[in-house]
């Protein structure tokens, strides 16, 4: 999002467990974190893309008026993420993970991306608008990350973000490498 609002940003991946400084930034060491900000950190992916969002009123991030589709939109990408990143914890948890666990934490992911699948329509065309940008972080991260095979059960959503991953602002924010532990951005000064 601020590679679209054309924002610089100084991105930094850490080890969220050893990051000594995070700790006094964002008290629940949760990423990602923004810093350096003229009202101070930033946490929370929606709280920081609000705040992006605003540094950049004309490039059609949010919707003009209230939409509660594109609010509870926003709430499922959110709920999505959740259930993933709580899937890939369950699976590095040791010594094994619960089978019951991860098939709720899958049956959650694959019934948010069904419905993702059938709003796609309300959001495919209206990139850079937050909804859309949230899917498209979110259905890279769940194929770096998680898997699953998703896209034979979300064609539309397989063939959008194709087009998607094309552009220079996927192409330089995408996951890529080995898997990283974690990340946390810092904006330049």
């Amino acid at each position: 999002m601020a590679y679209e609002a054309g924002i610089a940003l100084e991105r930094e991946v850490i080890d969220v467990y050893e990051a000594e400084f995070l700790e006094a930034e964002n008290p629940l060491r949760l990423i990602p974190t923004l810093v350096d900000t003229p009202h101070g950190s930033l946490h929370d992916s929606r709280v920081i893309c609000r705040y992006l969002a605003g540094l950049a009123p004309d490039r059609g991030f949010l919707p003009p008026e209230t939409d509660w589709r594109f609010e509870t939109r926003l709430a499922l990408i959110a709920g999505i993420m959740d259930a993933g990143v709580a899937r890939q914890g369950e699976v590095s948890r040791a010594p094994g993970s619960s089978e019951a666990r991860l098939a709720l934490l899958d049956r959650r992911i694959r019934l948010g991306l069904a419905t993702l699948e059938r709003e796609s329509d309300a959001f495919a065309a209206s990139w850079p608008r937050l909804d859309a940008i949230g899917a498209a972080a979110l259905l890279d991260y769940l194929e770096f990350r998680i898997g699953l095979g998703w896209r034979a059960d979300a064609p539309r959503l397989s063939d959008w973000l194709d087009v998607r991953n094309e552009m220079p602002s996927m192409q330089a924010t995408r996951f890529t490498g080995a898997q990283p532990t974690s990340s946390t951005q810092r904006r330049t000064r």
